[in-house]
């Protein structure tokens, strides 16, 4: 699983700087000039998970787009958002906070500060996509009368649910490791090889800060689970030939047709219906 970044700044200096360093980092990005274009390409472009924007611009400013976001987007998808600005104050974030910003950057903004913030903020997003994910499996799980009820505010699962939901998962984690060693899925190192087959099924690698971004993990630990996933000849690595500062990583041949015949296994386990 990967998210794009949009940036979203006025000034196209600016903008292409902040892009540049983001793409260096590891990252796909997208831009946008004034905040109804970024609203747009939100709308039009699922894969946008991280939307860093500056506060002032003409029009529509920073402050009412992440409100924008936070009411038409974020109920129905994981977003996380981040600030830029010139002039950082409590004021600045309190009201970064209240529109649900999760991080506020004040220019000029190092290459080590934007890595920090862009980590933290995958961190987030991969943690909200897992929760929509389980709840969206919770949903499919629930016996055919539950599912034709009005679902009730703060509704809670019945024992049975839990039980039923609760083995659904227990297959899917048993069901792994039919397919690979269980002393090398240790950790992190599956969330990490689920982001690389995310990259492999689409035919492109991705870059070992990427990769480790899907963690809970300080980055040198995820980078020992990746070593770890090289050594047991899962994971191809090599040096990026456009960015010797970066390693690219695949799954093995062998891995991806076993990566293939799991996923074709877990998704037989799902219920069907909505």
């Amino acid at each position: 699983m990967t998210c794009t970044v949009l940036v979203v700044d006025d000034d196209p200096a600016c903008r292409d700087e902040y892009c540049d360093a983001i793409e260096n980092l590891g990252y796909t990005t997208k831009a946008a000039a004034n905040a109804p274009d970024a609203l747009h390409q939100i709308a039009e472009t699922p894969d946008i998970g991280i939307v860093i924007t500056d506060l002032e611009m003409p029009t529509i400013d920073g402050m009412s787009l992440l409100s924008e976001i936070a009411n038409r987007f974020s109920p129905n998808r994981p977003i996380i958002t981040l600030v830029l600005t010139g002039h950082s104050s409590l004021q600045v974030a309190t009201k970064a906070m209240q529109v649900q910003a999760t991080d506020l950057l004040s220019k000029p903004v190092s290459m080590e500060q934007l890595a920090d913030a862009l980590r933290r903020a995958s961190a987030h997003y991969f943690a909200a996509a897992y929760r929509f994910q389980m709840r969206t499996l919770t949903k499919r799980s629930d016996p055919p009368d539950h599912r034709d009820r009005p679902a009730k505010q703060g509704h809670k699962p019945t024992k049975e649910e839990l039980q039923t939901f609760t083995r659904m998962l227990l297959k899917f984690q048993h069901n792994k490791y039919k397919f690979f060693d269980p002393a090398v899925l240790t950790g992190p190192s599956w969330e990490i090889l689920l982001d690389i087959t995310d990259a492999t099924l689409r035919g492109e690698a991705v870059p070992a800060s990427s990769a480790s971004a899907t963690t809970h993990v300080p980055l040198s630990t995820a980078l020992r689970h990746i070593n770890g996933l090289v050594e047991a000849g899962l994971v191809r690595r090599w040096t990026d030939p456009k960015d010797k500062r970066r390693k690219l990583l695949m799954l093995e041949d062998h891995a991806t047709i076993a990566m293939q015949r799991y996923l074709e296994a877990a998704w037989k386990l799902q219920p069907q219906g909505t």
